[in-house]
């Protein structure tokens, strides 16, 4: 599959077929969700020797199981007499797990352990050696979140972040202490296509002005001015490395979003001087931002909202929502971001309900014969990329589509290359490594 024929780096255009296409999506689960590394949890919801999370790595399901000597090891949740699945619960503690359908028992660590009848049914001669669970080869953490890889050549989680780790800590490592999941996710379906809304919370910051200022002004204080606090001729930078990207408004002080309850502001306020000495101005008053991590794991700075967008097919996708905040918060704060975070990103947050209006219509424009031969312009900045001493990546203005052509030029190369080794030659060739 040429990368050109469905994104074309040299004019900024992408085919609408990537949306749609039955084939495109098989191949993305194989040569995209297949070699990349996908979020699985995060380090506190596994605290101890047999907890475990379920969790998905596309449309395959998996369980993440810390072991008992304080790794954590990661398993197809697939039984491997008939594929029922062997852990049915979304989070808890086990010492092994047993599949419902026949019985088979699985340590945590994977290996099969029990099968009944076992002399009978089987004489003997099963070799449970070579029947455990098939193990998640690529497990690796950054700053708290887990990451896992089906490729055994895939570069290593620090090699594949790149540049951009250094924007995650903004939002992974303010205060000593790191941060945590706060309660369970929310989780829903939307119908519209995986990298619709990964690419949006990427790169695009275009689409605020027009698609949230109603939901804004709804939120916010008696004396708000659009013109001021709102998104038209916001100031900031656009940032993309390795497929990943994102936006952040430049500020010199802490700037919370409107939909921030008192008690997370204040956490903000007094947080800012050790977060400034930790992390430096930029990162530490950044408070609004939207990230992707190449796939489909994203984030808002501020909302403090970590979300992966499951595929389901070409045209739905399933979004797991989490609260992600400082471990070192105070309770009062916590229950802040949580309100904030509800009221706006949550599924019937204001601005969750604008964007999955504007993803949903665009998917059903491409059921038509026409709406899936078009094509779509992602020009915007295209030629006016800058770098920046102390600002690692490629940058625009926050209102551009650098990060958008980053993340689909990304995804050409997956779908085009055999291996890792390619994808990362043809990077090279490109020169995208920020100097």
């Amino acid at each position: 599959m040429p990368a050109a024929e469905y994104f074309d780096a040299d004019t900024g255009v992408v085919d609408a077929r990537i949306y749609c296409d039955e084939a495109i999506y098989r191949r993305e689960l194989d040569r995209v969700f297949g070699r990349c590394w996908l979020y699985l949890a995060h380090e506190s919801q596994i605290p101890s020797p047999g907890h475990f999370v379920t969790a998905c790595m596309a449309e395959d399901p998996v369980v993440v199981v810390r072991q008992r000597d304080g790794t954590v090891a990661g398993f197809l949740n697939q039984c491997r007499h008939r594929g029922m699945r062997v852990c049915r619960l979304d989070y808890g503690r086990a010492n092994g797990f047993v599949c419902s359908y026949h019985g088979w028992g699985y340590g945590i660590d994977g290996q099969l352990v029990s099968v009944p009848q076992e002399r009978s049914a089987y004489q003997g001669r099963l070799d449970k050696s070579h029947w455990g669970l098939i193990r998640i080869p690529r497990i690796e953490s950054y700053k708290g979140l887990i990451f896992g890889c089906w490729a055994e050549d895939v570069p290593s989680l620090a090699e594949y972040l790149g540049s951009f780790a250094w924007y995650m800590d903004g939002f992974l490592d303010r205060v000593e202490g790191g941060t945590e999941i706060l309660g369970d996710p929310h989780k829903w379906t939307i119908r519209c296509n995986w990298k619709l809304p990964a690419e949006q919370f990427c790169s695009d910051m275009y689409h605020a002005a027009t698609t949230h200022q109603s939901a804004v002004q709804v939120m916010a204080a008696d004396n708000y001015d659009s013109q001021v606090q709102g998104f038209r001729g916001i100031q900031g930078v656009q940032f993309s490395d390795r497929g990943h990207g994102g936006g952040a408004v430049e500020a010199s002080a802490p700037t919370p979003n409107v939909w921030y309850e008192p008690a997370a502001q204040r956490w903000l306020y007094d947080t800012f001087p050790q977060v400034e000495k930790r992390l430096g101005t930029m990162r530490a008053s950044r408070f609004a931002g939207h990230n992707t991590v190449f796939p489909n794991l994203s984030f808002l700075v501020g909302t403090q909202t970590l979300r992966v967008w499951h595929p389901r097919g070409p045209d739905a996708v399933e979004v797991w929502a989490w609260l992600l905040v400082d471990r070192a918060a105070p309770q009062s704060a916590k229950e802040g971001f949580r309100l904030g975070a509800v009221r706006a990103f949550g599924p019937a947050g204001l601005l969750e309900q604008d964007d999955t209006e504007n993803w949903t219509t665009v998917q059903c424009g491409l059921k038509g014969v026409m709406g899936r031969r078009s094509s779509f312009n992602l020009t915007m900045g295209k030629g006016n990329e800058f770098r920046r001493e102390g600002l690692p990546g490629a940058l625009n203005s926050i209102v551009s589509e650098t990060a958008a052509r980053g993340f689909y030029q990304r995804w050409a190369d997956l779908m085009s290359s055999e291996s890792w080794g390619e994808v990362e030659r043809l990077r090279c060739e490109r020169d995208e490594t920020p100097r």
